[in-house]
């Protein structure tokens, strides 16, 4: 990964994003992306509990993503000759199928709550240390008060069911962890990869069909899948969502933030999923928040806050 090693003046880019009148624009479209993440959870929760695996869900999300993004590539190529073999690989395989295939493998072991938590709750820690190691981007220290505050709000969320070993849940939680690494690798490339004319778009739409021409092979020929004994209607909700809002629409937008704020700061929006998730589900899935719930809700917002840069851009920008 030393490709990652910045040149320029990437040490200096988070505090400048902070600063910079575009910082409601990136944040806008970090707000974009997790909200169709929070749809993902659940619709990719009760897929892989009914009908559908994980391989199944892999192979409608990349099939539909790829055919539609294919012009893209044949226009702009591959990208390899702008980044180079190790950023392109890290941002394939950071938002391609082993992303896709761990987070809804550990969504057959563990609640969507859970995944909602430990994924995006956990992934801006990951990528503040993985662009402080590879971007050197520095960590002020009311953002580093904030990523203390989200994981104290996700143990909050998920409590005892951390612990309880007998339920299963902790194959789960293990793979929603790595899922995070493996996003937070994708965030700390696309940051550098930006700066190297790389755009949202074109990320997107080489992750789509690099994914789509080596797996829907694996995934017919060797791979066990139920797809046939699916609902029609099933199938069609899970591939428009799955191949165009997921994997289209949220990683352009995800993209998007990142490229403005840098990569931590980016990734810090992610965090406020656990908290769409639990208030989406209390309509959808009829899923009432304890009274420490709140607590939580309070804990993550608060550390979203300060970690993503608001504080910095709407305090220090009014002390000026």
């Amino acid at each position: 990964m030393t490709q990652l090693h910045s040149t320029s003046s990437a040490p200096s880019h988070a505090a400048n994003s902070v600063a910079n009148p575009q910082y409601a624009l990136g944040a806008a479209w970090g707000v974009f992306a997790i909200s169709i993440w929070v749809g993902w959870i659940l619709l990719t929760r009760y897929g892989v509990t009914t009908s559908l695996s994980p391989y199944d869900i892999t192979a409608l999300r990349f099939a539909c993503a790829g055919l539609l993004l294919a012009p893209i590539v044949f226009r702009r190529g591959w990208g390899l000759d702008k980044i180079g073999l190790r950023t392109w690989l890290i941002i394939c395989a950071g938002a391609g199928v082993p992303y896709v295939l761990i987070a809804s493998g550990g969504l057959q072991f563990a609640p969507s709550a859970h995944a909602g938590a430990l994924i995006p709750g956990t992934m801006p820690l990951w990528a503040a240390v993985l662009a402080m190691l590879f971007l050197h981007e520095k960590i002020e220290p009311s953002r580093r008060v904030g990523l203390v505050m989200i994981p104290v709000g996700i143990v909050i969320f998920v409590g005892a069911g951390l612990t309880q070993f007998e339920t299963g849940h902790w194959r789960g939680h293990l793979l929603f962890l790595l899922a995070a690494m493996c996003w937070a690798s994708f965030t700390v490339a696309m940051r550098r990869a930006s700066t190297q004319g790389f755009t949202a778009l074109h990320a997107a739409a080489v992750v789509s069909v690099v994914s789509a021409l080596w797996y829907l092979p694996v995934y017919w020929l060797l791979l066990p899948h139920r797809i046939a004994e699916a609902p029609i209607s099933v199938i069609v909700i899970q591939t428009i969502y799955q191949g165009v809002f997921v994997s289209i629409i949220s990683l352009f937008a995800y993209a998007r933030a990142v490229s403005i704020l840098g990569a931590s700061l980016g990734s810090s929006f992610a965090s406020l999923v656990p908290v769409l998730a639990m208030l989406a589900a209390i309509p959808l899935l009829g899923e009432m928040p304890r009274p420490v719930d709140y607590l939580g809700i309070a804990a993550v917002t608060v550390g979203v806050f300060l970690s993503s840069g608001a504080y910095q851009a709407i305090f220090k920008r009014q002390a000026k």
